[in-house]
């Protein structure tokens, strides 16, 4: 039941990408979807691995500790969470990704733990673009010198930015952000090893803007997994 209902979302979901890139000229296989499984169990998030989507986003530490280890197949990890200092050294033996690097504080911490793991984390530089005070992510005056601090880490590849849109403000205020972090990301285009920028924006209620704005990787939660279990 949990597969027919997920293929039947994933359905959906392929459609509505399609839609919104054929509005802005572009191939729906240029976008990644990253499936935010958040207080889902390990048991659904392997139906979502089973079904072909290769990119898993956890939100949470504590989540991601408790399923990756009985998940199985060929999958990516992606912290895409605020990540506490303290919590660095949990997420770097299981993510593959770090889309939450807001500060220097916190490049720091990964450089310091990372040279224990035998991989080379890829990261986005995450960007408050919306400017609302309860959100992570560093201002987007402060995005360049982060990228530049972030480039010349040992343990990590820059590979692009990741914002989340406005919690309010409908459609224009939306899509002003998501432009932004389009400008950001060409600012910092040399400093991204990615022969491609990643442009990780748009969520199951705005995505369709974000991808006619420019986003290259999408996260998506109750759209394809329904409401959350709790929390």
């Amino acid at each position: 039941m949990v597969f027919a209902n997920l293929r039947h979302n994933y359905g959906i979901l392929k459609e509505r990408i399609e839609k919104a890139c054929q509005k802005s000229n572009r191939n729906p296989e240029d976008i990644r979807v990253v499936a935010v499984t958040k207080t889902h169990p390990a048991e659904t998030v392997q139906a979502v691995i089973d079904l072909g989507i290769r990119d898993i986003g956890e939100n949470r530490v504590q989540e991601m500790e408790a399923k990756a280890p009985f998940l199985k197949g060929e999958f990516s990890m992606h912290m895409v969470g605020h990540l506490q200092t303290n919590k660095v050294s949990k997420v770097l033996p299981l993510a593959h990704w770090i889309q939450s690097i807001d500060s220097a504080r916190l490049v720091d911490r990964i450089n310091f733990l990372g040279g224990r793991t035998q991989k080379k984390i890829k990261v986005l530089v995450e960007v408050n673009t919306s400017g609302e005070p309860s959100k992570s992510g560093c201002m987007p005056q402060e995005c360049r010198g982060l990228c530049e601090y972030v480039s010349v880490s040992s343990v990590m590849e820059l590979n692009g930015l990741m914002t989340i849109g406005p919690l309010s403000g409908g459609e224009t205020e939306t899509r002003k952000s998501f432009e932004l972090l389009k400008k950001l990301a060409e600012q910092c285009r040399h400093l991204i090893v990615a022969k491609e920028i990643v442009l990780s924006m748009g969520m199951s209620s705005d995505f369709g803007w974000a991808i006619e704005e420019g986003s290259t990787m999408i996260r998506i939660g109750s759209l394809l997994l329904g409401n959350r279990l709790g929390f």
